[in-house]
């Protein structure tokens, strides 16, 4: 009896032993997520530090440098912005250089660069006027002054930003050099202002030398002829018989024409008298008539038809053209008389 409760109390023991065991066991086992999770967490706070301090950084990169160039022959300037291509890179990589330029079509002016460019990653050339390109064929680089139509095996370099218009004007040898942007412009603008200035100059000097025209002192003599030569009329010369009376000529085309005539030799005309008033006779050819209605004077010469000379005593009134006014009528109408006379006219 006593030995079965001894075996009893023992079974006992070491069944609760099992049991303790086991819930144990259980208890870790379904704490070890949480475990799990909170050796993660110290691993995720431990690199949150890491992930801000390594946020990515914009850095700019040799490619992306932006790139300009010079090219220049005499007074002709051109700067050029360079596009981010490989053969772009490798004309400048090349540069300064001193080359010949050619003619090309009637759109473009050429060079040829020692080294060949890579034209990897270059996109193909087509463009408005200033456009910088590279023919791969021929290893030359083109620069357009006229409109770039595009080609295959043609590459764009870039575009000018000063100068496009002196590419046509590029001639002999070129330099091509790098250049600064603000280089490029204050160049174009000190050229503008240099330009202005040489105009405004020129200007100035030219007001000067006419200010100094102006106010330069002239003889008196020459002064007083060169006022009665621009106001003293045309004069001309009337004889009739022994009588010489001078006339004023008219300042138009027929008085014109008539004193050439009477320059080259005097003029003599035969003329009869009419009415009672005038005389009148044949020129022998016509004169650049303006006629108007007119009421003339004793003294008064005019003309006629156009080719006929008439000469008053009187007055009377009809369409006329004026050449001439005697001067002083002392002796006149005695002179011209009552029949036919002879007329010889000439200048004084």
């Amino acid at each position: 009896m006593n030995g079965n409760r001894k075996r009893f109390w023992i079974l006992s023991s070491i069944l609760v032993s099992a049991m303790l065991l086991t819930g144990c066991a259980n208890e870790r086992q379904a704490e070890e997520p949480p475990n799990e999770q909170q050796a993660a967490e110290p691993s995720d706070e431990s690199s949150e530090p890491s992930s801000v301090t390594e946020e990515p950084q914009v850095e700019t990169s040799e490619s992306e440098e932006i790139l300009y160039i010079r090219i220049e022959a005499g007074s002709q300037s051109i700067v050029f912005q360079l596009n981010d291509s490989s053969a772009a890179r490798s004309l400048y990589d090349q540069l300064p250089l001193t080359l010949p330029v050619e003619n090309y079509s009637n759109n473009e002016k050429i060079f040829y660069p020692p080294k060949e460019l890579d034209v990897s990653d270059t996109p193909p050339a087509e463009g408005p006027a200033g456009t910088l390109a590279y023919y791969e064929p021929w290893g030359d680089v083109a620069m357009f002054y006229g409109e770039c139509s595009g080609a295959s095996g043609l590459y764009e370099l870039g575009e000018a930003i000063a100068g496009s218009d002196q590419i046509e004007n590029l001639a002999g040898e070129i330099t091509i050099e790098k250049t600064l942007e603000d280089s490029g412009a204050v160049s174009e603008s000190s050229s503008s202002v240099q330009t202005e200035q040489q105009l405004q100059f020129s200007i100035e000097n030219m007001q000067s030398k006419a200010n100094d025209i102006s106010t330069e002192e002239i003889p008196p003599q020459q002064e007083a002829a060169e006022f009665d030569e621009e106001n003293t009329e045309m004069k001309m010369n009337i004889q009739i018989g022994n009588s010489t009376f001078t006339a004023a000529l008219e300042d138009n085309a027929a008085a014109d024409a008539f004193a050439s005539m009477m320059e080259e030799t005097p003029v003599v005309i035969q003329m009869s008298d009419y009415s009672g008033f005038e005389k009148v006779g044949p020129l022998g050819t016509s004169l650049p008539a303006s006629d108007s209605q007119t009421t003339t004077q004793a003294g008064d010469i005019v003309l006629y038809n156009g080719n006929q000379i008439v000469l008053f005593y009187g007055s009377n009134s009809w369409s006329y053209t004026r050449l001439g006014t005697v001067d002083d009528l002392s002796g006149w109408e005695e002179a011209l008389g009552s029949g036919d006379v002879t007329v010889t006219f000439s200048i004084k």
